[in-house]
């Protein structure tokens, strides 16, 4: 019986599209035969040294062919990809290495200085693979690869087999390792293809780190539909646009804030985007002047939003163009293979209308929690993920969402969402980025603090944050305090890091 895996997936692109174009990057442009022939022969360089079906193997790249061979090329051998974030620091690498129980490290040189003062202390790391040069008391994997045979390696896959483990950006506490397996991530493809714009004949910009489920996701789904993949290996706003000309880009997805370099460009008029038709955003909240200033740049371009998490393999909601205008604050309906619920603390359902925990089922939904067996067992309860987001359901059945459970202000008595403040923040003309949190109060438990970055040349005291706040939602919701700031701290995902935001607030 047939397994639907993910190098099932390349090995049919390579069949029935071998001369498309697959991976376009900075260094060339591969087709999908080629794409399948190279990452054989890195899955039987890895074999020769050692690397087994469910071996855990870390990597750290940026965008372009040569991750995309070397995921291909472990998932060949049935390897657990461990993904790692090339923003962390040394120790916050090290944690996650030693935590998956990596048994070996495939990385470019340009990361070796990030590896070097923590090797010492890397004692499940067997072995260690680098690409694009030499590095002392490393295997050089390009020379390992030459000559060997662009045959697959034959190893039996399972659809329940466990393909990688993506990290969480540790918003709340330690990050921790989401196990997915094949069938976790072809069900998430299946559901993107099914429900977005996604069509076979797009060239798909990939800007996202492919060490974020999202990006992960992309490829997987550009891969099921035969889409090609044109990757960036660091996201800049003026290189985009001229790839969007150059390459002829049919589909780009970036998160609220990304979007929003991009609409910084001063001559956005001067590209030609005819070529775009289908746009989407993810991470968090879209602010509603964004969504009408995207329209405008890529008049030839539909809008849609989607909800998910690194949990759900990216995919629990979304929002189809045909109801962005209409439903602007929503994310939309449930993906077709995905259910929503929400509830209340005792976990009823509540009525519509009303704000509950978001809970979500579905074959895309992860295994669990590497290595923590608590936690797997607080979020998945009943078949049922609880994804610790809050939001309410309309007549429709359209999801808002209404904020993190755990960002939720509670002053005087009053839940206050930080969500809805910050809509209001995005509308006034000088701010560029916002986010709202709760601090210690000893009168109300808990105040309302603003952290404000504001375009570029702008000017603002707090009293007019605060007093633009109260001309637009109830006063006993608006900010006490202003903070203001360069840039706010964010995952690869795109998410504020809240928590480091209160540790600084808490601190100065």
């Amino acid at each position: 019986m047939l397994s639907v895996t993910l190098p099932y997936l390349l090995s049919r692109a390579a069949h029935r599209h071998p001369l498309r174009e697959a991976i376009v990057s900075e260094s060339g442009r591969w087709t999908f035969s080629q794409w399948e022939r190279n990452a054989n022969r890195r899955a039987r360089a890895l074999a020769k040294q050692g690397i087994r079906k469910g071996d855990h193997v870390a990597t750290i790249f940026l965008n372009g062919n040569e991750v995309l061979e070397s995921y291909m090329a472990l998932l060949k051998l049935g390897a657990v990809i461990v993904p790692l974030n090339v923003r962390l620091a040394p120790v916050e690498l090290q944690y996650i290495i030693d935590h998956s129980d990596a048994k070996a490290l495939i990385l470019h040189r340009e990361f070796e200085p990030l590896i070097h003062p923590i090797r010492p202390n890397l004692h499940k790391v067997e072995r260690y693979f680098v690409s694009g040069g030499e590095v002392e008391g490393m295997l050089p994997f390009e020379d390992l690869c030459a000559g060997e045979s662009d045959e697959d390696p034959g190893v039996r896959l399972a659809e329940e087999d466990v393909a990688c483990i993506l990290y969480t950006a540790g918003t709340t506490g330690r990050p921790k390792g989401v196990l997915l397996s094949h069938r976790n991530c072809i069900w998430g493809a299946v559901n993107i293809a099914c429900d977005i714009d996604l069509d076979p004949e797009y060239r798909v910009l990939l800007v996202f780190p492919l060490y974020h489920a999202a990006a992960f996701m992309i490829f997987i789904s550009n891969l099921f539909v035969g889409c090609t993949n044109v990757t960036m290996r660091s996201f800049d706003p003026r290189r985009v646009m001229e790839l969007i000309e150059e390459e002829r880009i049919g589909r780009m997805t970036f998160p609220p804030t990304v979007w929003n370099f991009i609409l910084q460009l001063p001559d956005l008029d001067r590209y030609d985007t005819s070529s775009v038709r289908s746009l989407s955003s993810g991470a968090e909240s879209m602010p509603l002047e964004t969504k009408k200033r995207l329209l405008e740049v890529f008049p030839e371009a539909a809008l849609g939003e989607t909800y998910g998490m690194t949990e759900s393999a990216a995919t629990i909601t979304t929002l189809k163009p045909k109801d962005v205008l209409r439903k602007m604050a929503s994310v939309g309906k449930p993906f077709v293979n995905v259910e929503v619920r929400l509830v209340d603390e005792k976990g009823r359902d509540v009525p519509v209308g009303e704000v509950g925990e978001i809970l979500a089922r579905g074959p895309n939904m992860m295994m669990g929690y590497y290595k923590d067996p608590q936690a797997t067992e607080e979020a998945l309860r009943h078949g049922w993920l609880h994804t610790g987001d809050l939001g309410r359901l309309d007549e429709e059945g359209f999801l808002y969402i209404v904020d993190r459970k755990k960002d939720m202000i509670i002053s005087g008595g009053e839940n206050i969402y930080p969500r809805e403040i910050e809509e209001v923040l995005y509308r006034h003309p000088k701010i560029l980025e916002a986010a709202v949190i709760g601090l210690p109060d000893p009168v109300w438990g808990e105040r309302v603090h603003a952290v404000v970055v504001l375009k570029e040349g702008e000017s603002m005291s707090e009293e007019e944050v605060i007093d633009f706040c109260k001309q637009h939602i109830a006063s006993f919701k608006k900010p006490k305090s202003v903070e203001f700031v360069d840039r706010l701290p964010r995952s690869p995902a795109g998410k504020v890091l809240k928590r480091l935001l209160r540790e600084k607030a808490r601190t100065d």
